[in-house]
């Protein structure tokens, strides 16, 4: 009976997922080639409720986190969709939160995005739509190691579909294509784990 004990507290050992899995991605390297890693960090963006967002905003948090516009046509709508379902996953997880980044500060004022919040029906404390001026949100993007620019029509931006988590020291711990079913489960899976590292 002992031994039968100890088999299932060892099978439960080895079922639990494992932080150490997931490897920190927020990282450069320098002259020396050398990695020198960093974590992601905040300063001049404003929330949808018109409040200023910080670093500490986002301590010992799990961070899910995207590049968006309001008036995308394109990945943006699909993205929207399964950023809704992850946090309804998630909503009774105080420790994980949704953040969208605005790359068009031109139309997407405090207004239109309370609005686009609003519409979503998640609550504004669970899903972060943000915005700041063209220089901070492109180093922004380069922390979360992505871009964007403005077509050539100048009515839509060249932008990636993939979203970004953030561990509870701000570490980038994975990419995740919003596009595709499989790395959706993935995704999914990995805020599972980092939770572990935090509950």
């Amino acid at each position: 009976m002992r031994l039968q004990i100890c088999l299932l507290i060892l099978l439960c050992i080895g079922c639990q997922p494992n932080v150490e899995e997931l490897p920190i991605l927020s990282y450069k390297i320098n002259t020396e080639n050398e990695k020198e890693f960093y974590r992601v960090s905040y300063s001049g963006f404003t929330n949808q409720e018109g409040k200023q967002m910080t670093s500490q905003t986002i301590q010992n948090k799990i961070v899910v986190a995207n590049f968006f516009f309001t008036r995308c046509p394109s990945i943006c709508p699909p993205m929207r969709t399964l950023l809704i379902d992850i946090s309804k996953t998630f909503i009774n997880d105080d420790a994980v939160i949704l953040i969208s980044h605005s790359i068009d500060p031109k139309n997407d004022t405090i207004e239109v995005l309370k609005q686009y919040s609003e519409a979503t029906e998640i609550p504004s404390s669970k899903w972060l739509f943000l915005r700041s001026n063209e220089e901070n949100t492109k180093a922004l993007a380069s922390q979360f190691m992505t871009n964007f620019k403005p077509n050539e029509a100048g009515t839509d931006f060249y932008h990636s579909s993939y979203i970004a988590i953030l561990d509870h020291n701000q570490n980038i711990r994975g990419f995740y294509n919003s596009l595709i079913p499989e790395e959706v489960t993935r995704l999914k899976k990995d805020i599972k784990t980092l939770l572990t590292s935090i509950n």
